[in-house]
């Protein structure tokens, strides 16, 4: 019981300091002192190469980046939005899911009396890939109505255990 509370204990640890990262993150403090120090390189290194009026011309990059940190949170929103939040729709699933179990169906149905089948038949019987045809093949193998016979390669076949399926 100890142990599981020092994981909770270290987990809200964790928490905390994640909260304070983010919370850093995102402060006008930061984006005031990461613009000053903008303003200061820049201005150092216009000095330093010549440039007249090396403070003031240094203003222009250091306002860009305020500028620029102002508008990032929105592209992060509309970039998770568009790569984390999507949802598969639940017909989507449950119509690959029917499909699957319609594919495994005809397969059976197609072993029914032969002595064996081969992935390029399934292939073609299912109009699916190799992979594809070849965890169905599987499917069947693990419902023990199959027999995997040779393991890599064209001579690989499977064999039908029961005509009686």
């Amino acid at each position: 019981m100890d142990n599981l509370e020092q994981r909770i204990q270290k987990i809200e640890e964790r928490n905390r300091k994640v909260e304070g990262d983010k919370a850093w993150e995102t402060s006008w403090a930061r984006r005031m002192v990461l613009t000053f120090f903008t303003y200061l390189i820049v201005g150092g290194y216009l000095q330093a190469i010549a440039v007249s009026r090396p403070w003031l011309n240094a203003i222009v990059p250091a306002v860009a980046f305020m500028i620029s940190t102002l508008a990032l949170p929105l592209f992060k929103h509309v970039w998770t939005n568009r790569h984390f939040n999507e949802e598969v729709p639940v017909d989507l699933i449950r119509e690959k899911e029917e499909l699957k179990l319609e594919n495994l169906s005809k397969l059976r149905s197609f072993i029914r009396g032969k002595e064996r089948i081969t992935n390029d038949e399934a292939e073609r019987l299912l109009g699916v890939s190799n992979a594809t045809a070849e965890r169905y093949l599987n499917e069947l193998e693990r419902e023990d109505l199959l027999e995997q016979i040779g393991t890599v390669g064209k001579g690989v076949f499977y064999k039908v255990k029961s005509s009686e399926n």
